[in-house]
């Protein structure tokens, strides 16, 4: 979570390293975690373990700080304690988990993909996993992680010139972070990667939820104004479908069935073309 001071001014984040929490075992512990008993990693990683068979790395902290990061756990201190609960977003999820697991590694990944708004506290490295994702879905493979590092650190010096990138903690990236964000992208069911040609092969779903979230995200970083139309042109597709790495047709399909489903989306036809409109905010939170 964000850094404070004893008077309360938040500390900018400058942590743009992905540290090493698996999908796997983010999903085992979000299993676990209770909305009322507060749990600190050693606890989890013990739930962990008798509930599910599954063993954590050595360090049991890195997969519920990361949940705490994207919203999904609550994190506080109990004395000395760091301890972690699930909010209402969290034990939505955690019901989800039990119908449809692949739904949640795709919120999951949405949820890296979409949280970093330029807030001072705002988690560095989720901007360094949307930049990852971005590049490989721009290149259409799995770009090596040396050289995709080498492109975010580049990119984190052009876009965050105030951070003190001499610093021997914080501000730093390399290709194990990389490589770490192709962990998640290859856990999403079905997986956008090849593994005999590591091309990218956009990804056919049938839920028209993961349309409306990319939607969302597409107003939210363009800056659109919700209600107002947004023509469907071959730009606006591409980023739509680039989120949740998806085939362009099936993404197009997919916001078709939410216009006939969903009253917060409507398409229409122009002299300009199709267009569409987002009416109001959809987030995880409406699922």
């Amino acid at each position: 979570m964000a850094d404070t001071e004893a008077h309360g001014r938040t500390i900018e984040d400058t942590h743009f390293y992905i540290d090493n929490a698996p999908p796997t075992e983010v999903i085992a512990v979000l299993r676990v975690l209770s909305t009322d008993a507060g749990m600190t990693p050693d606890e989890i990683a013990s739930a962990v373990e008798r509930d599910g068979g599954f063993q954590m790395q050595r360090d049991h902290t890195y997969s519920p700080r990361r949940l705490a990061d994207i919203g999904v756990a609550s994190q506080a201190r109990s004395g000395t304690k760091v301890i972690y609960t699930l909010p209402s977003r969290g034990a939505r999820l955690q019901g989800i988990l039990g119908t449809s697991e692949s739904l949640v590694k795709d919120i999951l990944h949405y949820l890296h993909y979409s949280s970093f708004a330029w807030r001072p506290q705002d988690r560095k490295y989720l901007w360094s996993y949307r930049r990852c994702c971005q590049h490989t879905w721009a290149r259409s493979a799995v770009v090596p992680p040396r050289e995709l590092s080498a492109v975010v650190q580049e990119e984190m010096r052009s876009e965050f010139p105030g951070l003190d990138f001499g610093s021997r903690v914080g501000a730093r990236f390399n290709s194990t972070a990389a490589s770490c964000v192709t962990t998640w992208l290859r856990a999403l069911e079905p997986s956008p990667i090849s593994e005999s040609t590591r091309r990218l092969c956009p990804r056919t779903v049938d839920r028209y939820e993961l349309a409306l979230l990319s939607l969302d995200d597409l107003y939210r970083s363009r800056h659109y104004r919700y209600g107002d139309p947004v023509l469907l042109d071959d730009a606006v597709v591409d980023e739509m479908a680039s989120v949740f790495l998806l085939d362009k047709s099936c993404c197009l399909e997919l916001l078709h069935l939410a216009a006939r489903l969903s009253p917060v989306v409507v398409l229409s036809d122009t002299l300009a073309g199709p267009s569409v409109n987002l009416l109001k905010a959809y987030t995880v939170d409406d699922l």
